[in-house]
């Protein structure tokens, strides 16, 4: 019993979280498409912990900030637009996501 139960803690130490941004609209200037599958959104950068990447969500939501300025590997300069309305869309339609959310594993083509 005690050998299963370390398992499953240890099991529990490896989630981290994601914090993610839904793909910029294709159809509407300076705005996201929250619609498309989790799947597919950005992953920004990832926390250690659910309060931590909550933290970090709360704090850009209340100064309006696009979370891609949170991107330490410089991964997504691609998508820096220097757009004030994006980069508020972006906040306010951020999440945080458990790395081992089911909606993850869905299919990116969808």
């Amino acid at each position: 019993m005690v050998n299963r139960k370390s398992r499953h803690l240890a099991a529990l130490a490896l989630v981290g979280w994601y914090l993610m941004m839904p793909p910029d609209s294709p159809k509407i200037p300076h705005d996201v498409d929250a619609d498309v599958p989790i799947a597919r959104w950005v992953n920004v950068t990832t926390f250690d912990t659910e309060d931590n990447c909550e933290k970090a969500l709360t704090d850009l939501q209340n100064n309006e900030q696009d979370p891609i300025t949170l991107d330490k590997t410089g991964k997504l300069k691609r998508l820096q637009k220097n757009d004030a309305a994006l980069g508020k869309a972006r906040s306010l339609n951020a999440a945080c996501i458990s790395s081992d959310d089911i909606r993850l594993k869905a299919a990116k083509s969808k």
